[in-house]
């Protein structure tokens, strides 16, 4: 009995190693993106900057909620928000970033910093455009 469970389980993971690989070089991409573009305000681990930039590290803004993070992202915020209990009040600008590395780094987010993970898609940016 257990030699065939050890060989179901086997047999599964060579069915998974190609979804880890793109996953894998999605999060880099998402990550070097992340760092050239959105850490000098939300600093390298999503800590956040003090009063002005608020964190993303486990941020209940965005936890377990990806399509508030493309919107943020793809639209930008302006004015009053509550992150983790304390108020920010202050201006994000909308992403200039193509869709391809809009998906990568908001996979970065949502899975480095423990905000419920999963995988964010070309077509879930694309349907996040579209939303008004």
């Amino acid at each position: 009995m257990k030699t065939i469970h050890i060989l179901t389980l086997a047999a599964l993971s060579c069915f998974s190693a190609p979804t880890f690989a793109a996953d894998a070089a999605q999060m880099a991409q998402g990550q070097k993106i992340y760092e050239t573009n959105c850490a000098a305000c939300h600093g390298k681990k999503g800590e956040g900057r003090g009063a002005m930039f608020p964190p993303l590290f486990r941020s209940d803004y965005i936890m377990k909620k990806p399509q508030v993070l493309l919107n943020s992202m793809l639209k930008g915020i302006n004015g009053p928000i509550k992150v983790n209990g304390k108020p920010y009040n202050g201006f994000m600008p909308a992403t200039a970033i193509n869709e391809a590395d809009v998906a990568a780094v908001s996979t970065y987010i949502m899975n480095a910093f423990d905000n419920g993970g999963g995988t964010i898609t070309e077509k879930d940016v694309k349907a996040a455009k579209g939303k008004k």
